[in-house]
């Protein structure tokens, strides 16, 4: 439903986003499904987008479009690792899709996060979460 949609993306936007990418969902297609056409501009315009080259050659930056895909965390994966002591954050824009039990593997995962149990002892920075090995 449209408000769980909306209550996602609040929670990817102020949480998930500093580390995992949409890279496949444009502001577009938050238009017509939680929020109004004009609440989604509002949206894209909050990122600036790199564009270019203009007439001179140079590139410049504007504001986002509905056009416009959601931007990427880092600059490149390589980024991406060392930020978060070798481990990759996957793409979310297809994670329902691409994972067995879709909708409940990112409940679990959303919510399975738990100390360890005696004698594991996970890598510094992370953290130990029984439904998603790895």
């Amino acid at each position: 439903d449209a408000a769980s949609i909306r209550r996602g993306y609040h929670v990817y936007k102020n949480v998930c986003s500093s580390c995992h990418s949409l890279g496949r969902i444009a502001y577009r297609n938050l238009a017509g499904t939680c929020f109004t056409e004009e609440e989604a501009k509002e949206l894209a315009e909050e990122t600036e987008v790199e564009d270019g080259p203009n007439d001179e050659g140079e590139m410049f930056t504007r504001p986002g479009r509905l056009s416009d895909y959601f931007p990427a965390p880092y600059a490149n994966e390589e980024a991406a690792r060392y930020a978060n002591n070798g481990a990759l954050p996957p793409d979310l824009s297809l994670i329902v899709k691409a994972r067995h039990g879709g909708e409940d593997y990112i409940f679990a995962l959303l919510t399975g996060y738990v100390d360890p149990p005696e004698g594991v002892n996970p890598r510094e920075g992370l953290h130990y979460n029984p439904y998603f090995p790895g």
